[in-house]
């Protein structure tokens, strides 16, 4: 007789995998990162308004997610095409990393540069991606998972998130609508 902790914990993980994202408190923010005033958030930075006066940059610093692929370097230059292809990357490697579990995880993931524009001393790149995971199973010695494998599922159903690069840092926001 099989003891039955390890699928019971594999179903655990599976619904967090696919639940992740959607659980949010009451009135607060459902994309995975806590709102923050501004000033109160370590790293924060700010960038200079129309009127010469400094504001905080929208959405919030990232916390990389544990897994394979490294954060990318902040390009030297900031520019429409530096920007575009640093977010766009980013966004990437985050979302490979957040559906990564361990060295059996398949992950695919698909991302698209929307849109790049200046907004004062920042720079404002969007992104969408789609993307999946498969965890875990027997190896059948080919490299294929046998018939009798546990599969664990996870989607990243499409998103868009908003980027907002200074020369200091990088904050991270669901797009609206």
């Amino acid at each position: 007789m099989r003891p039955r902790g390890p699928p019971l914990r594999a179903c655990g993980i599976a619904l967090l995998l696919v639940t992740a994202g959607c659980l949010g408190a009451p009135g607060g923010r459902t994309d995975g990162h806590a709102a923050t005033s501004p000033g109160t958030e370590p790293g924060g930075s700010a960038t200079a308004g129309a009127d010469g006066e400094h504001t905080e940059l929208p959405g919030t610093s990232i916390d990389w997610p544990d897994g394979p692929k490294e954060r990318p370097e902040r390009p030297p230059t900031l520019n429409e095409s530096s920007v575009g292809s640093f977010a766009r990357t980013y966004e990437y490697r985050f979302v490979y990393n957040s559906l990564w579990y361990d060295e059996t995880s398949e992950v695919s993931a698909e991302c698209e540069l929307d849109a790049v524009d200046r907004r004062g001393d920042a720079w404002r790149a969007v992104v969408t991606c789609t993307a999946y995971s498969n965890t875990g199973g027997e190896s059948a010695g080919d490299g294929t998972a046998t018939a009798t494998s546990t599969v664990l599922h996870a989607d990243w159903f499409t998103q868009t998130y908003v980027y907002w690069i200074d020369g200091e840092s990088v904050h991270r926001e669901r797009a609206e609508g």
